[in-house]
């Protein structure tokens, strides 16, 4: 079960030890935003409304392109909004690129997020909810085995984010990998597999936005979406309860530490895609604890550095 690992200034000199304990599946805590956030951004941000149309979703930035999606506004407010959401991304990374380093040298900066609405008692198909406990898993975006960071900030001036968590990755992937979820076949070599696999890339590059899954992929996004819908496990699973005040931040690996957001409401967040090349203890990772226990190869080099 996670624990929480208060980070305050000055910091430890032994920096490996908040990437030790992320690895182990702990909660990097923040009692306070750890960088410049000027109130007049945040103030910016609490004003922002969305419809609360079935199947809203959030205000994502994405930094390679430098745009944002899903916003609801007028040309003006949405440059503005895309300015802080920037701003907000490059600060958490010059901030964190200090704290883990052995991360940021290899890297990738994923999209950034801005969770303007209440989480209790939002209405999403059940997949989409964020109040039920899961592991993450990119549906549309494959990960290849590469690890899913993620830094939270919660800006909301009076209301706590509250959060459970519940068992590891390693415990879930044991209890019911090969199961109820079941292990995705080895990458094939046959003549049949290369000419599927060719066929895919050819779609892929030819405009088609069709998902390279690999198996590790596969299985992640079966196992998300199990624990999701087993009403059982919801209900009779271990729980530990988090709050996370206002202008608080928190990190935490969400594809090892399951995880369920039940309340709170504006919140940001930025995504850091690490490479199992980059940590501490690889076979700490889903990636190396899905093979081992499937006895499987769960990559495919052809898909894998695919954009």
């Amino acid at each position: 079960m996670a624990e929480k690992i208060v980070v305050e200034i000055p910091y430890e000199k032994d920096l490996n030890r908040y990437c030790r304990e992320l690895e182990k599946g702990n909660i990097l805590f923040f009692p306070s935003i750890p960088f410049s956030f000027p109130q007049e951004e945040i103030d910016f941000l609490l004003k922002q409304r969305q419809s609360k149309a079935k199947g809203r979703k959030n205000i994502a930035y994405k930094p390679q392109a430098d745009r944002i999606s899903n916003h609801e506004g007028d040309p003006e407010s949405e440059q503005r909004l895309k300015e802080i959401l920037r701003a907000y991304s490059e600060r958490t990374t010059r901030f964190l690129t200090g704290l883990l380093e052995p991360y940021s040298k290899e890297w990738k900066l994923d999209y950034t997020s801005f969770r303007p609405y209440q989480e209790k008692g939002r209405d999403l198909r059940l997949r989409a909810r964020n109040d039920l406990l899961h592991v993450d898993s990119f549906p549309t975006r494959p990960l290849h085995g590469n690890r899913i960071l993620r830094f939270f900030t919660n800006i909301n001036p009076t209301m706590s984010r509250d959060w459970i968590t519940s068992e590891p990755f390693g415990s879930l992937a044991e209890k019911f990998g090969g199961k109820e979820v079941s292990f995705p076949k080895s990458v094939g070599y046959s003549l049949y597999d290369r000419i599927e696999r060719k066929m895919k890339l050819l779609l892929r590059s030819s405009g088609v936005k069709l998902p390279l899954r690999s198996p590790y992929d596969a299985f992640m996004l079966k196992l998300h979406n199990f624990l999701k819908e087993n009403v059982d496990f919801q209900k009779n699973c271990r729980k530990n309860y988090w709050q996370f005040p206002p202008h608080s931040c928190w990190a935490v690996f969400t594809d090892q530490v399951s995880h369920a957001a039940l309340a709170g409401q504006y919140a940001l967040e930025q995504t850091f895609l690490i490479p199992v090349s980059a940590l501490l203890y690889p076979e700490q990772s889903p990636l190396c604890v899905l093979e081992r226990l499937s006895g499987r190869s769960m990559l495919d080099p052809a898909l894998r550095y695919t954009p």
